[in-house]
């Protein structure tokens, strides 16, 4: 599986879970189905962040979309789930990719200096993704770590060599973190609607391990574009439904 068609499964699925908010509600099965974008987005930061030959150029752009995303995310989550204020899902994985840019940085000589300065910078920008009430805020951030750390096979090395042996870290890294965003709906008594979401936020994974290293067709700023386009699209045709 490509990385085009991996981002073709991710924006149909935001596609299904932001139609079900603006034109039929929330919590429907077309939500449990969103559940799948945003790992397979933060899969993306990851396999970018490997591959990309220019990592400032690829922050700056997610900066720049986040940035003109800001204002249609902003009146759909209004208009559709209560929401007063968040940031939109590019500063979550810009947010991301700054993660791992300071993870694989050397501040000091000093290995235990330079971890502490990596967890201190780190800490600082999951406070900041809460303050700022970031999408996905912590568990955006922490799922891309994740990702980076348990994702079995580095493509930019070899091909041809895959190691599974982390792949239960994945698992086990990505069920914790589901708990942790997905809790309060087990907390209302939503049992159902819970287990649904979180199966569907695991499913994913076995997008990620059909990965086959390839890139596909090269659509890059359709995908960067879809995002706010959607958004307003979803939105005039509310308004025109409600008039």
């Amino acid at each position: 599986m490509t990385s085009f068609v991996i981002k073709i499964i991710a924006i149909c699925s935001m596609f299904c879970d932001h139609l079900s908010d603006s034109l039929i509600g929330h919590f429907t099965f077309l939500n449990v189905i969103g559940r799948i974008a945003f790992p397979l987005f933060a899969f993306q930061i990851v396999i970018g962040y490997k591959k990309t030959s220019n990592v400032k150029k690829y922050l700056t752009r997610l900066l720049i979309f986040a940035i003109i995303s800001q204002i249609p995310f902003q009146v759909f989550i209004t208009n559709y789930t209560g929401e007063r204020f968040n940031l939109n899902i590019f500063f979550t994985l810009a947010c991301g990719l700054i993660s791992l840019i300071i993870l694989n940085k050397n501040f000091t000589k000093n290995k235990v200096l330079n971890t502490a300065i990596q967890i201190m910078l780190i800490s600082i920008i999951c406070i900041l993704s809460w303050l700022l009430n970031f999408d996905y805020k912590v568990t955006g951030i922490l799922t891309i770590i994740l990702i980076y750390y348990t994702y079995p096979c580095d493509w930019n090395e070899d091909k041809k060599t895959i190691e599974y042996r982390k792949t239960p870290l994945l698992f086990l890294g990505a069920i914790c973190l589901s708990l942790i965003e997905y809790g309060d709906i087990l907390m209302q008594g939503q049992l159902t609607v819970f287990i649904q979401i979180f199966i569907a936020s695991l499913l994913p994974i076995f997008i990620m391990l059909a990965y086959n290293g390839e890139k596909g067709k090269s659509l890059k700023y359709f995908f960067y574009a879809f995002y706010p386009v959607h958004l307003i699209i979803l939105d005039l045709i509310s308004l025109q439904l409600n008039d």
